[in-house]
């Protein structure tokens, strides 16, 4: 379950805010307040508050949301119980004011409390330290004991959930625009930050059903990438985007795989082809798979592996492109081979060589194949 507790001194318009609701708003409990107006209540409160003038941060605030799929199965009196047993696991006692509201406006129900930390002796019975992490973690330990899922198990399987849909959409697109896109369509709400220095910087992704405009201002729904995953990075996602932007540009206008590796590299990437099983020169070669890096990543300066990224490879296109089945299809030879011209005791090893210098330097055959060749050849 969501939830928030703060520490802060307050206005009448806490209490105003908790009771109203847009008229939707039911008084759960209220303990040690004779008024039924909230603008009595919070004098009441304040008079008490007063007796310790240590504390200047005298009210505790907050809110507990249960997601939708637990909240419908929640009654009214089981949210309120579980509001009151956490408060009283971080300090509050049956000396102190407070008053609980359960909210209806939204379709996600949610309770908020405004609590006197002075108990009507003027004794501060509950702590600010930690207290939002002291909070939750009351919040969770009441959940585990009721059987019912806590936020971290709920919040696991969203990121899990997110990171799917995520990585199947930036397979299917080219920019951040498309991908804002297919995420809508999947449910999700894609929403971008940005700095001068690197133009788009942080990424948050957010369940429309999780939405709640009630408790936007105390928690900001959704998680941020890095939250989601600590391997894929925004700066990930954006040259993984200048690789498909160019591959897009310069697929159709290739006639082979070194024509497109050539106009990759006045783009500033580098091109290495993978093939099945190993490769036979002057024969038809599957490729099983095409790997793209930037050619600025020297061995010096290569970035971390990330989630698509691989430090001394670059990117896998099957990985990342839908269109991998069409990039594959191109023929592997750069031009016609002319036998014409080559010596008939040489031929074989002609053709070979021609192939490794025009096709195989991009790809992963070894550099002692390449010795090897030029060896068999001079003798």
């Amino acid at each position: 379950m969501n939830n928030s507790a703060t520490t802060r001194m307050i206005s009448k318009i806490a209490l105003e805010y908790n009771g109203n609701d847009k008229g939707m708003a039911e008084l759960a409990a209220v303990n040690f307040l004779l008024s039924s107006n909230p603008e009595d209540q919070f004098h009441e409160m304040k008079i008490v508050a007063d007796r310790n003038s240590k504390v200047k941060k005298w009210a505790l605030t907050g809110y507990i949301s249960p997601p939708e799929e637990i909240g419908k199965s929640l009654s009214d009196s089981e949210l309120t119980d579980i509001a009151i047993e956490a408060l009283k696991k971080v300090g509050v006692t049956d000396l102190n004011q407070f008053r609980l509201d359960i909210h209806n406006s939204t379709k996600q129900k949610h309770i908020h409390f405004v609590v006197n930390r002075m108990n009507i002796h003027g004794k501060c019975t509950v702590k600010s330290h930690r207290i939002g992490e002291r909070f939750g973690e009351a919040v969770r330990q009441i959940c585990q004991e009721r059987n019912l899922k806590t936020d971290v198990e709920i919040g696991i399987k969203k990121k899990a959930e997110m990171l799917n849909n995520l990585t199947e959409s930036l397979r299917t697109s080219n920019n951040f625009e498309e991908l804002i896109s297919k995420m809508r369509a999947k449910g999700f709400d894609v929403q971008l930050s940005s700095n001068v220095k690197d133009g788009i910087s942080g990424m948050r992704i957010i369940l429309e059903k999780d939405k709640n405009p009630n408790t936007e201002r105390q928690y900001k729904a959704g998680y941020t990438l890095s939250q989601i995953s600590n391997k894929l990075k925004i700066s990930e996602i954006k040259l993984l985007f200048e690789i498909k932007q160019s591959l897009s540009k310069n697929l159709h206008n290739s006639n082979c795989l070194n024509h497109l590796r050539q106009k990759l590299q006045k783009d500033g990437f580098k091109m290495r082809v993978q093939y099945k099983g190993e490769f036979k020169p002057n024969q038809k070669n599957e490729v099983r798979d095409i790997w793209i890096n930037k050619i600025t990543h020297s061995i010096e300066n290569l970035p971390k592996d990330g989630f698509f990224y691989k430090k001394f490879d670059g990117f896998s296109l099957s990985s990342i492109d839908d269109n991998f089945a069409e990039v594959s299809k191109i023929n592997i030879q750069s031009q016609p081979m002319k036998t014409s011209s080559i010596k008939r005791e040489n031929s074989i090893l002609e053709i070979a060589e021609e192939l490794i210098e025009d096709v195989l330097k991009p790809n992963y055959v070894t550099q002692q194949e390449v010795d090897w060749w030029k060896k068999k050849r001079k003798r």
